[in-house]
């Protein structure tokens, strides 16, 4: 049973030790590495922390410096008399040349706005590293699909060229019989338009493994080997209950990063309430000048506590907008775990029919193969007609390709069950190459 589980994880055992098409592994790491919808969400992660660092910026405390060089056209200059007799003596008022400096720290001491403000940033940070997380499982959903299905059509171009060549010996058999004399001309035009028929379905065959070859590529950025086959097959057991794939919100990134997304619109909210309070800040400046004036100091500095409280009808409005805002980050909260747990369950209950489909579809598979076998050798005896043997040779070919399709259905749901409970399949035991 534990030998089962751990096959199951991987979802596929390779029949030949040496495959043609690389493993899924690679084509998850290289998606991983130049998907563009992993590389936006990797970008807004970091564009989010850095939006968080820029929010706790604000509320710590500055400093500046700022220098200045003044040339005056005229210098002005006051005679202020001497103490006690003494001579008076000239200052300088706007002098021609002046150097100024200062040093301005500023120090927010009370803004509660400000730091909710923090908090919501911070919690949009988690959201977007949760929505990166969500993102690369997605992703990864797209490549096992994609993946699979690229298995099944190569395999389906195998099953078409194995059925234009039983198509093409049942021409030659037709061609035979005529020049003998023991069958009619209809039945040699009817074989060589089964045979026609199935060259265009193996045309058909080949478009599509173009088609979803490229589609892997351009999600993955690795091109395909296709030069072999890579058969899927899987042992038909059944998952665990239900409720072993029903995994916490936590563990969910994409519930995971709407729980923080209406947490940060909460915070945004609470943050524009406190905005109607009042915000205490200081600053400190330490002036250095060529000219002491006045003063009769070159270097002086002055400190200041202000008290700011501002009040108009857009704070009301602002205050109803992020309301509303944290009002619709509910809803999608909401939205987003109905979403998950139903992906869940359809996950689940497509892995149960796929089962049973592919069960059915080895049996159909294998009955339509024994029926044409015996149709050919009936019509070689000449106790069957062409119409039955041109009948079973085609049950034999779409139930080969209704199987083909089943199994790697099969295999997809199961990865896609892991990928929407929360697993990353790069991390999850895959069963090895068969002997």
């Amino acid at each position: 049973m534990k030998w089962k589980t751990i096959a199951a994880l991987g979802g596929v055992a390779v029949a030949a030790q040496a495959s043609a098409l690389q493993p899924l592994d690679a084509f998850l790491r290289g998606a991983r590495k130049s998907s563009p919808d992993v590389a936006e969400s990797q970008a807004a992660r970091r564009e989010a922390g850095a939006e968080a660092n820029a929010a706790l910026g604000r509320a710590l405390p500055g400093l500046s410096l700022r220098g200045t060089y003044t040339r005056n056209q005229f210098e002005s200059t006051l005679q202020l008399p001497g103490p006690a007799g003494a001579p008076p003596s000239a200052v300088t008022i706007t002098p021609k040349d002046l150097l100024d400096g200062t040093a301005t720290l500023d120090v927010p001491l009370v803004d509660l706005a400000s730091f909710a403000r923090i908090a919501s940033a911070r919690t949009s940070a988690r959201a977007s590293a949760s929505l990166e997380a969500s993102t690369d499982l997605r992703v990864q959903a797209l490549v096992a699909q994609d993946y699979y299905q690229l298995v099944a059509n190569a395999a389906l171009v195998v099953s078409s060229r194995q059925a234009l060549d039983v198509a093409r010996s049942s021409l030659r058999i037709a061609e035979q019989r005529h020049d003998a004399g023991t069958t009619t001309l209809l039945d040699v035009d009817r074989a060589r338009a089964e045979v026609e028929r199935n060259v265009q379905q193996l045309a058909s065959a080949e478009l599509d493994v173009s088609l979803v070859a490229r589609a892997l590529q351009s999600l993955t950025g690795i091109a395909p080997d296709l030069d072999g086959a890579t058969p899927l097959t899987d042992d038909l057991h059944e998952e665990a209950p239900l409720e072993r794939f029903e995994a916490p919100d936590d563990q969910l990134p994409a519930i995971a990063a709407a729980i923080q997304g209406r947490i940060a619109s909460e915070q945004a909210a609470t943050a524009q309430r406190l905005a109607l309070l009042p915000s205490l800040a200081a600053s400190a400046t330490e002036r250095t000048t060529s000219v002491a004036g006045l003063t009769g100091r070159e270097t002086y500095w002055q400190a200041v506590v202000g008290l700011t409280w501002t009040f108009d009808l857009t704070s009301l409005a602002n205050i109803r907008a992020r309301d509303a805002a944290a009002d619709g980050a509910r809803a999608r909260e909401q939205r987003t775990r109905l979403a998950a747990r139903d992906d869940i369950h359809r996950a689940w209950q497509t892995v149960r029919t796929s089962i049973e489909r592919s069960r059915s579809a080895r049996v159909q598979a294998e009955v339509s193969a024994r029926a044409a076998r015996l149709a050919l050798d009936r019509y070689q005896a000449g106790t069957a007609t062409q119409l039955d043997l041109l009948q079973a040779q085609r049950d034999a070919f779409q139930a080969d390709a209704a199987r083909i399709q089943a199994d790697a259905d099969l295999v997809n749901a199961r990865a896609q069950l892991r990928v929407a409970s929360g697993k990353d399949l790069l991390l999850e035991p895959r069963a090895s190459p068969a002997p």
